[in-house]
Protein backbone atom coordinates (compact mmCIF):
# COMPACT_ATOMS: atom_id res chain seq x y z
CA UNK A 1 0.00 0.00 0.00
CA UNK A 2 1.17 2.89 -0.96
CA UNK A 3 1.39 6.22 1.77
CA UNK A 4 0.69 9.85 0.97
CA UNK A 5 1.09 13.21 2.34
CA UNK A 6 -1.91 15.80 1.65
CA UNK A 7 -0.68 19.21 3.16
CA UNK A 8 -3.47 22.11 3.02
CA UNK A 9 -4.24 24.60 5.59
CA UNK A 10 -8.20 24.50 4.34
CA UNK A 11 -9.63 21.82 6.34
CA UNK A 12 -12.08 20.63 3.71
CA UNK A 13 -9.72 20.53 1.06
CA UNK A 14 -7.88 17.58 3.19
CA UNK A 15 -10.72 15.87 4.22
CA UNK A 16 -12.27 15.38 0.38
CA UNK A 17 -8.49 14.66 -1.13
CA UNK A 18 -8.36 11.82 1.98
CA UNK A 19 -11.64 10.73 0.75
CA UNK A 20 -10.73 10.44 -2.66
CA UNK A 21 -7.08 8.92 -1.84
CA UNK A 22 -8.75 6.34 0.52
CA UNK A 23 -10.90 4.97 -1.81
CA UNK A 24 -8.06 4.48 -4.34
CA UNK A 25 -6.46 2.12 -1.58
CA UNK A 26 -3.71 4.77 -0.50
CA UNK A 27 -2.80 5.35 3.35
CA UNK A 28 -3.14 9.30 3.75
CA UNK A 29 -1.93 11.21 6.07
CA UNK A 30 -2.66 14.84 6.34
CA UNK A 31 -0.91 18.23 7.89
CA UNK A 32 -2.54 21.74 8.22
CA UNK A 33 0.81 23.84 7.95
CA UNK A 34 3.98 23.50 7.31
CA UNK A 35 5.47 22.53 10.36
CA UNK A 36 3.00 19.57 10.71
CA UNK A 37 4.36 18.26 7.54
CA UNK A 38 7.76 18.06 8.38
CA UNK A 39 7.30 15.84 11.53
CA UNK A 40 4.53 13.38 9.29
CA UNK A 41 7.62 13.31 7.26
CA UNK A 42 10.17 12.85 9.94
CA UNK A 43 8.09 9.99 10.93
CA UNK A 44 6.87 8.33 8.12
CA UNK A 45 7.98 7.33 4.65
CA UNK A 46 5.82 9.00 2.08
CA UNK A 47 5.54 7.69 -1.21
CA UNK A 48 3.70 11.22 -2.72
CA UNK A 49 2.71 14.38 -0.96
CA UNK A 50 0.17 16.21 -2.37
CA UNK A 51 0.91 19.48 -1.44
CA UNK A 52 -1.34 23.18 -1.91
CA UNK A 53 0.55 26.24 -3.61
CA UNK A 54 -0.80 28.65 -0.45
CA UNK A 55 -0.79 27.30 2.95
CA UNK A 56 -1.61 30.87 4.60
CA UNK A 57 1.75 32.78 5.07
CA UNK A 58 3.91 30.29 4.07
CA UNK A 59 4.56 29.20 0.11
CA UNK A 60 3.64 25.20 -0.73
CA UNK A 61 7.04 25.90 -4.00
CA UNK A 62 8.83 26.95 -0.79
CA UNK A 63 7.94 23.99 1.34
CA UNK A 64 8.17 21.87 -1.65
CA UNK A 65 12.33 23.31 -2.32
CA UNK A 66 12.90 22.47 1.21
CA UNK A 67 11.59 18.54 1.20
CA UNK A 68 13.69 18.29 -1.83
CA UNK A 69 16.73 19.36 -0.06
CA UNK A 70 16.32 17.13 2.51
CA UNK A 71 14.96 13.92 1.45
CA UNK A 72 16.22 14.18 -2.28
CA UNK A 73 14.69 14.93 -5.53
CA UNK A 74 13.38 11.28 -5.93
CA UNK A 75 10.74 12.70 -3.54
CA UNK A 76 7.48 12.98 -5.34
CA UNK A 77 5.48 16.38 -4.94
CA UNK A 78 2.25 17.35 -6.76
CA UNK A 79 1.64 20.93 -6.23
CA UNK A 80 -2.27 22.42 -5.83
CA UNK A 81 -3.51 25.25 -6.40
CA UNK A 82 -6.87 27.22 -6.95
CA UNK A 83 -5.41 29.51 -9.17
CA UNK A 84 -5.51 28.31 -13.43
CA UNK A 85 -3.40 28.86 -15.68
CA UNK A 86 -0.58 26.96 -17.44
CA UNK A 87 1.94 29.83 -16.14
CA UNK A 88 1.33 28.52 -13.09
CA UNK A 89 1.24 25.12 -13.85
CA UNK A 90 4.49 25.64 -15.48
CA UNK A 91 6.02 27.76 -13.02
CA UNK A 92 5.42 24.36 -10.15
CA UNK A 93 6.94 22.34 -12.57
CA UNK A 94 10.33 24.34 -13.14
CA UNK A 95 10.55 24.55 -9.30
CA UNK A 96 11.04 20.76 -9.30
CA UNK A 97 7.25 19.55 -8.82
CA UNK A 98 6.44 16.46 -10.32
CA UNK A 99 3.39 17.52 -10.71
CA UNK A 100 0.05 20.35 -10.83
CA UNK A 101 -3.15 19.83 -10.59
CA UNK A 102 -5.65 22.46 -10.18
CA UNK A 103 -8.46 22.92 -7.78
CA UNK A 104 -11.13 21.40 -7.10
CA UNK A 105 -9.66 17.89 -7.39
CA UNK A 106 -11.04 14.77 -8.35
CA UNK A 107 -10.69 10.84 -8.07
CA UNK A 108 -10.01 10.40 -11.16
CA UNK A 109 -7.64 13.69 -11.18
CA UNK A 110 -5.70 11.97 -8.18
CA UNK A 111 -5.29 8.69 -9.89
CA UNK A 112 -4.56 10.03 -13.27
CA UNK A 113 -1.51 11.56 -11.20
CA UNK A 114 -0.77 8.88 -9.41
CA UNK A 115 -0.37 6.88 -12.43
CA UNK A 116 2.11 9.52 -13.85
CA UNK A 117 4.11 9.36 -11.27
CA UNK A 118 4.32 5.44 -11.48
CA UNK A 119 2.09 4.43 -8.17
CA UNK A 120 -0.06 1.58 -9.90
CA UNK A 121 -3.48 1.94 -8.26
Amino acid sequence: MYKCLIVDDVEVTRFTTKKFLSDLNIETLTAADPNEAEEILKQNTIDIIFMDWHLGKESGIDLMKKIKDQYGAQQKVIIISGVEGSERAQEALSAGANGFLEKPTTKDKLKECLHMNGLQV
